[in-house]
């Protein structure tokens, strides 16, 4: 069963907000961002965000290009979110 939350963070002196929907696989922990604004989604390297073990989240296509400041802004509120629910 997916369960949805919603994280804030701030980017570039900005206010944001997202939807994340949670999805369990054999493998990993999916987290997909879904209703990220689209100035943000031009800057990642995808809206999935993977944890293959208890508190390590990662861009699964993230490569060098990609903005290593907003993916780990984004990372640290699903953390925190996760943590402060206890999953």
């Amino acid at each position: 069963m997916a369960r949805i939350f919603t994280i804030s963070f701030t980017y570039d002196d900005a206010l944001y907000t997202t939807m994340v929907t949670v999805r369990t696989t054999p493998l990993y922990i999916e987290y997909l961002l879904t209703t990220l604004e689209f100035d943000l989604r031009l800057l990642l390297p995808g809206n999935r965000i993977i944890s293959p073990s208890p508190g390590n989240y990662i861009f699964p296509d993230a490569t060098s290009d990609n903005s290593a400041l907003l993916m780990k802004t984004i990372i640290e509120a699903v953390a925190t979110h996760m943590q402060a629910v206890g999953s």
